[in-house]
């Protein structure tokens, strides 16, 4: 089977999610986590009192938190069961520590016009799965991930 990229829009703007639920610096860890639960996502970008993105706290970052915190967690962080439990151990063991304690730091941020193979070799070269998109002002206006190269690839192209 022949794949085409044809399809491929020319710029990052036109693929990018533009309603993106946000942290501020002051906001906890418990906030984190019940932002990720109630929108069902796995990444919140944390941006500063002018609307910039200044780091991204995921999943990944909250579990990584765990290890080493609780001998019983180390070994079981793969286990479907032990993830149930792990919200609530993070909540009561980290939930007031503010967000900026466990996100990840921006390593890069990509513009509404930048070409869509360029923020794909961004990703794989920073190894992130998610990367805020920011205006002129460096204001955030949109947020692109790994999944909407997925759904990209996924779409039939247009005759």
């Amino acid at each position: 089977m022949t794949t085409t990229t044809n399809h491929l829009p020319m710029s990052v703007g036109s693929l990018m999610q533009r309603h993106v639920i946000t942290l501020d610096e002051t906001d906890t860890v418990r906030d984190a986590i019940d932002r990720m639960v109630e929108n069902h996502v796995s990444s919140l970008p944390v941006v500063n009192t002018d609307g910039q993105p200044v780091g991204v706290v995921s999943i990944t970052d909250l579990l990584k938190s765990v290890q080493g915190a609780d001998p019983m967690f180390d070994d079981q962080l793969t286990s479907l069961e032990a993830r149930y439990w792990l919200s609530d151990f993070i909540r009561g063991k980290f939930g007031d520590k503010e967000v900026t304690a466990m996100m990840s730091e921006l390593p890069v941020t990509a513009r509404y016009d930048d070409p869509v193979g360029e923020v794909a070799q961004l990703m794989l070269q920073h190894q992130v799965h998610h990367i805020p998109v920011v205006s002129e002002n460096k204001k955030l206006v949109g947020m692109v991930s790994s999944i909407d190269f997925v759904r990209l690839a996924a779409t039939p192209p247009q005759k």
